[in-house]
């Protein structure tokens, strides 16, 4: 399945409950993302209209998750490329763990991300140890009264679960395509993904 520049613009504007008249300041920001080369392998050049794919959309849509919670554009994008294949192999996780009732209820969900504005300055191998994915336990663990003292700086959480769902509903509202054709779609998106990984 591939999307138009208009079809993620609208589903992306669907999804944050864009006012019309804020548009064009919403669509400067996807073209800001452009200009950064981001995603990589969209830019195809003057003339060329550009093609996304299951990958571009969903990083596109965190980076815009990253912009709801505050963050810059620029530091969006320096974190989600540093972490890119870990952040799509947890979606794609959740994709599949909705078929498998163990994975529901104990599978890595949530997308822990420190709001530090010096992140993106630190030693990169230090990076996993801010951005994570991480399962119910985990939260249940940081949120206990003990806390869990590794995760001291401030933080955001996202659950993928709900924005891969509202993502899903946008694209089902903008693009007017069969529900049953979509989830299978990005279900085989994410199987193609995690055998990459392997």
């Amino acid at each position: 399945m591939e999307f138009t520049y208009k079809e993620i613009h609208d589903i992306l504007s669907h999804k944050h409950n864009i006012a019309s008249a804020s548009l064009t300041a919403f669509r400067g920001r996807i073209k800001h993302m452009q200009r950064l080369g981001f995603p990589s392998g969209v830019n195809t050049g003057k003339g060329r209209p550009a093609c996304y794919t299951w990958r571009e959309l969903l990083l596109i849509g965190l980076a815009f998750e990253y912009l709801e919670i505050g963050s810059t554009p620029d530091r969006s994008i320096a974190e989600i490329i540093k972490i890119e294949n870990m952040l799509l192999d947890g979606l794609a996780r959740v994709v599949l763990a909705a078929e498998q009732a163990d994975e529901i209820e104990h599978g890595n969900h949530f997308l822990f991300a420190e709001l530090s504005a010096l992140l993106t300055l630190r030693a990169e191998d230090r990076w996993h140890q801010q951005c994570k994915i991480l399962s119910f336990g985990d939260i249940q663990q940081i949120l206990s009264a003990e806390g869990n003292d590794a995760y001291h700086s401030p933080y955001a959480i996202i659950d993928l679960r709900q924005f891969l769902g509202g993502m899903f509903s946008s694209i089902l509202a903008v693009c007017g395509l069969n529900n049953q054709i979509v989830a299978q779609d990005i279900k085989l998106w994410a199987s193609r993904q995690l055998s990459n990984a392997l």
